[in-house]
């Protein structure tokens, strides 16, 4: 048995490597949904929390200060994702390390010569986390490693980590030259201490990928995923009943025809067949949701309790034990 763990999930079971799949469990002791988040003013960790009866109310935790404050790499994060085991005795948080707001910043340099690590934090009880570390998961022909995402394989013991990058040339040590196009990796790891080569996940030719989700449709095999197409800056989906490594199926067209990047999805743990995606126009999220997750579509959420200027995140769905201890820790500030 495997248990995946994505953006919208928190717990939900499948088979990597040969498509076999379980459903996931029951969502009656699910109790709430931690939005895990940036901004690009302060581009650090954020939390927010709704309800089940309000899935998008979301209200700023910690008295709308940061939760976690990098102090490596470039010291400022962005692609937020929080990810757990299965019996969620540790927990991750992983970010893209990025300043975008550095003296003399340029996206091409970052992406010819950006950070190969992702920041990485961790905690056995959600509340009480390491300090940060800068984990490099890419080799030296990267140009950067970008939005991350994790996936838990309870038969290896071991979490999958996905990100996005570009390569270049092995002679080109100071990537100078035309690198391939961006695409999505992955390693596998034990403790985000220790990590497999990189290896290509998704390179689909003449198609540059970028900020992959996740999306658990609760029967086996059956999943949903979206990717940003750098051609055209939109958001497109793909479906699958055969798991995360089976066959999967474009669906037409574009989820929203308007300019959006860094999707995070989750389910309506009150409403079933009910999801959400929020989608990030480069200033802000604008939620999204659909009945329909096969052929669509996505309609905009009539949300105005959604908070203003939040960036590419995760969304974690959480326990009452888990409810309880973060709000006795951050609520209150």
């Amino acid at each position: 048995m495997q248990i995946f763990f994505s953006i919208l999930t928190a717990v939900s079971l499948l088979g990597l490597a040969n498509g076999s799949v379980v459903p996931r469990q029951d969502r009656g002791p699910y109790v709430g949904y931690l939005l895990s988040t940036f901004s690009d003013p302060n581009p650090q960790v954020f939390w927010y929390l709704s309800d089940i009866s309000d899935p998008l109310a979301f209200k700023a935790l910690n008295g709308g200060n940061p939760v976690l404050r990098s102090t490596v790499g470039t010291r400022a994060v962005r692609d937020v994702f929080l990810a757990s085991n299965a019996d969620r005795s540790e927990y991750f948080v992983i970010a893209t390390d990025l300043d975008i707001n550095a003296a003399g910043f340029s996206w091409d340099q970052v992406t010819r010569r950006g950070s190969r690590g992702l920041t990485i934090w961790k905690s056995n009880n959600l509340v009480d986390w390491s300090a940060p570390t800068l984990a490099i998961i890419e080799d030296e022909t990267a140009g950067m490693a970008w939005a991350p995402s994790v996936v838990w394989n309870d038969n290896e013991q071991q979490y999958y980590l996905f990100w996005a990058s570009r390569l270049y040339a092995s002679n080109d040590r100071d990537h100078t030259g035309t690198a391939t196009l961006d695409r999505i990796r992955y390693t596998t790891t034990k403790d985000f201490v220790a990590f497999s080569r990189a290896a290509d996940y998704l390179a689909p030719q003449g198609i540059p990928l970028i900020d992959q989700e996740f999306l658990d449709l609760g029967t086996p095999g059956a999943y949903a995923r979206f990717l940003k197409d750098e051609n055209v800056n939109r958001i497109y989906a793909e479906t699958t009943t055969d798991g995360l490594f089976g066959e999967w199926t474009r669906v037409p067209g574009y989820v929203v025809d308007s300019l959006y990047e860094g999707a995070a999805s989750f389910p309506d743990i009150n409403t079933p067949g009910r999801y959400y995606l929020l989608l990030d126009n480069y200033v802000q999220y604008v939620p999204y949701q659909t009945n329909n997750i096969w052929t669509g579509p996505w309609e905009q959420s009539r949300a105005p309790q959604f908070p203003p200027g939040i960036k590419h995140g995760s969304v974690f769905l959480l326990t009452q034990a888990e409810r309880d201890a973060i709000t006795s820790r951050y609520l209150a500030k």
